[in-house]
């Protein structure tokens, strides 16, 4: 009876372990994507959060294909990989791959297809993004 006691506590503290990762699934953003590859096509300057709208504090932006577990080390918190560009709790897309948070809860995923334009790092809500020459760079307007 021990034993039983045991295991059913022990199966109550691996199904609490699982309840602190993400629960945003990656979805493809093509209205997002286009805006990408225009920037870069056409130059200039746009704020991320008018390509982007939403409640969000801070993007996290990956380059694809990543493992979830390498995923999980850059956002330093448990999450989960599924939906769209991934297979197996991987991100298997050559494109990049924009976990939006706000503060530290992920509150969207997004998958950009085959289009890597943007570097890799975490950026602030108010970042901008400017094209030059069909290069994106990222700038935070403190820099600018």
């Amino acid at each position: 009876m021990r034993v039983i006691a045991t295991l059913l506590v022990l199966l109550a503290l691996l199904a609490g372990c699982g309840g602190d990762t993400s629960g945003a699934a990656v979805e493809f953003d093509e209205t997002l994507q286009r805006s990408v590859t225009e920037l870069a096509r056409a130059g200039g300057s746009r704020p991320l959060k008018e390509l982007a709208p939403g409640d969000w504090t801070s993007v996290h932006i990956l380059l694809g294909p990543a493992s979830g577990a390498r995923i999980e080390r850059e956002l330093g918190q448990p999450t989960e990989i599924d939906g769209d560009g991934t297979h197996g709790g991987d991100y298997v897309q050559d494109g990049n791959l924009l976990v939006f948070r706000r503060d530290d809860e992920i509150v969207r995923m997004v998958s950009l297809g085959q289009v890597a334009a943007l570097g890799e790092g975490r950026y602030d809500a108010d970042v901008v993004l400017t094209a030059r020459e069909g290069a994106i760079t990222m700038t935070e307007p403190a820099d600018l």
